[in-house]
C-alpha cells in the first residue's frame, strides 16, 4: 500500500468513508448503460429531496413556494420545479443553505474567487470530498497514471493548492501523493531550468496543471530544441486551446486528457483516452446543459449553460447550481465504449460572453488567436465598455504591423459595426491570486 492509499484510509477512518470501495464503484459504473445510470441518480435526488426539505432552511422555503413535498419527487425532470440559483443566491442566503445539522457531515470549507475574483466560500461533505477524489483517480487511470504509485509533477497555483502559498500540510500533501511541484507564479527561464534537470533527475513521466502553465513549460522548452516523452499529460481548471495541446503534446511526446471540474456543484467531465469527449461524473453531481435563460434543455451538439446538482452534499447542498461555465451538450456515444453521458467540448464561462452595444454576443474564446501562436507570447481580451473591447497582448521579436493589421481587422470583423476596438502591447500579464491565467475578461457582464 502506497503512502496516498494509507493518507486515504486514515482519512476514511476518521471521516466515515471508503476509497477503495468508492474506486470500485465508480470502475465498475462507468460501463452503466443509461437506464441503470439514471436509476441510480433518481434514488440519490430523492434522498436529497427528503433532506432539503427537512433539514435546510433555503429549500424548505421554496419547496414550499413551489407546492412540493418529498414524496412529490418522483422523476428526474421534477428537478425543473427548482429555481436555477447562482452565486450570488448563495452568497445573500448563506445561513440558510447550511443543513440544521451540517457540522455531523465533516463540513470542509472551500472557496474559489469565481470569475470576479470575488471570494466564495462553501461546504462540501468529507464523503463527497472522496468520492469526487474516486472519480478523479478513475481519470488518471484513463491516462496510464497509477495515482500515488507514480511520480507526478504537478504546476499549480492556489486554486489546486488550496491556498496561495505552501503550508506545511501543502508539503506534506506532495509527499504523500508523490508530487513534484512546480510554483507557477514566477516560471523564469532560471526556474523551469531547475525545474526540468529535477524532472529528468526523479525520472518524472506524468505532468498535470493548467493549460497555461504547462503550455509556458513545453513552449520554454520547445525554445531550446528540447523534446521530452512523458506517458501522460492532464489539465484541468482553464480553457485548453488548440495551439496550446499541439505544443505541449509535440514538446511532451503524448496526447493531453482534459479535465472539467466544479468544486463548488462537485461536477466533473473528463476525456479519456479517446481524448475528444468529455465523460460526465453521474456518480458525484446531476449535470444539466440549459439554454441561456434556463429555460430549455440545449440540443445534442448545442451549446449551453453547465447547472449542476450535487449528489453527496448534505452539509450545503446545492439544488441546480450555476457556476458560470459553458460546454456543447453530448452527440453520440464515445468510442471507448463507457456508458457515462458525454459533452462534446467545454467552451469557457459566461463570463467569456461580451454582449455588445450593437445587440452582436461574441465569445472572446471563440476568436483564433492559435494563429499568431508563433508571434503573440500571451494575450489578453478584456470588454471594457458595451462599446468598446481592448486586446492586450505581449508581442514576441518577430511580430509585425501586418499582424496587428490582421488581429484588428478580425476582431472588428467579429464585433461588427459600432465596437471600439483597442490593442495594447504589453510587457506583462498578471494571473489570479490562484495562478490561473484568464484570456477573456468582461467588465461589463458580472
Amino acid at each position: 500500500m502506497n503512502r496516498s492509499k494509507i493518507t486515504f484510509f486514515l482519512l476514511g477512518k476518521k471521516y466515515g468513508f471508503n476509497l477503495n470501495k468508492m474506486l470500485k464503484f465508480v470502475n465498475e459504473n462507468q460501463y452503466w448503460d443509461k437506464e441503470r445510470i439514471y436509476d441510480y441518480q433518481l434514488a440519490q435526488l430523492k434522498k436529497l429531496i427528503k433532506h432539503i426539505y427537512t433539514s435546510v432552511p433555503y429549500y424548505c422555503n421554496v419547496m414550499k413556494e413551489i407546492g412540493m413535498q418529498p414524496g412529490d419527487f418522483k422523476e428526474i425532470k421534477d428537478l425543473k420545479a427548482f429555481p436555477v440559483i447562482t452565486k450570488q443566491v448563495i452568497r445573500d442566503n448563506f445561513e440558510l443553505f447550511l443543513a440544521k445539522d451540517y457540522e455531523t457531515y465533516h463540513p470542509m470549507q472551500r472557496s474559489t474567487g469565481g470569475t470576479t475574483g470575488i471570494p466564495f466560500k462553501y461546504y462540501i461533505d468529507a464523503y463527497s470530498w472522496c468520492l469526487n477524489w474516486a472519480t478523479k483517480i478513475r481519470t488518471f487511470s484513463w491516462g496510464n497514471y497509477n495515482y500515488g504509485r507514480d511520480k507526478i509533477a504537478v504546476l499549480k497555483g492556489g486554486s489546486m493548492l488550496r491556498q496561495g502559498d505552501y503550508s506545511p500540510k501543502t508539503y506534506l500533501w506532495n509527499y504523500l501523493n508523490n508530487y513534484y511541484t512546480i510554483p507557477i507564479m514566477n516560471m523564469t527561464s532560471e526556474t523551469m531550468d531547475i525545474h526540468f534537470e529535477q524532472v529528468k533527475k526523479k525520472r518524472i513521466n506524468f505532468m498535470r496543471g493548467y493549460p497555461s502553465s504547462i503550455y509556458t513549460f513545453a513552449n520554454y522548452l520547445k525554445s531550446k530544441s528540447i523534446f521530452y516523452n512523458m506517458e501522460g499529460i492532464f489539465t484541468t481548471a482553464e480553457m485548453l486551446y488548440p495551439y496550446q495541446r499541439n505544443v505541449i503534446e509535440d514538446v511532451l511526446g503524448t496526447r493531453i486528457i482534459d479535465a472539467y471540474g466544479c468544486g463548488d456543484g462537485m461536477a466533473g467531465a473528463n476525456q479519456c483516452e479517446q481524448k475528444n469527449k468529455y465523460h460526465i461524473n453521474i456518480e458525484t453531481s446531476y449535470m444539466e446543459i440549459l439554454s441561456s435563460d434556463y429555460k430549455t434543455d440545449a440540443q445534442p451538439g448545442e451549446e449551453g449553460i453547465i447547472v449542476v446538482t450535487s449528489l453527496n452534499d448534505y452539509a450545503m447542498p446545492f439544488i441546480r447550481y450555476a457556476p458560470g461555465d459553458m460546454a456543447i451538450q453530448g452527440k453520440g456515444a464515445c468510442l471507448c465504449g463507457r456508458g457515462l453521458p458525454v459533452l462534446e467540448k467545454i467552451i469557457g464561462r459566461s463570463s467569456d460572453l461580451f454582449e455588445l452595444a450593437n445587440g452582436r454576443v461574441l465569445n472572446g474564446l471563440s476568436i483564433p488567436f492559435e494563429e499568431w501562436a508563433d508571434k503573440i507570447e500571451k494575450f489578453q481580451l478584456i470588454q471594457e465598455e458595451p462599446d468598446l473591447i481592448v486586446l492586450k497582448l505581449i508581442p514576441k521579436d518577430i511580430y509585425t504591423e501586418k499582424d496587428e493589421t490582421q488581429i484588428m481587422d478580425l476582431l472588428k470583423f467579429n464585433a461588427g459595426e459600432g465596437i471600439k476596438i483597442q490593442i495594447e502591447k504589453v510587457k506583462n500579464l498578471e494571473s489570479t491570486s490562484a495562478g490561473k491565467f484568464k484570456y477573456v475578461i468582461s467588465k461589463v457582464n458580472k
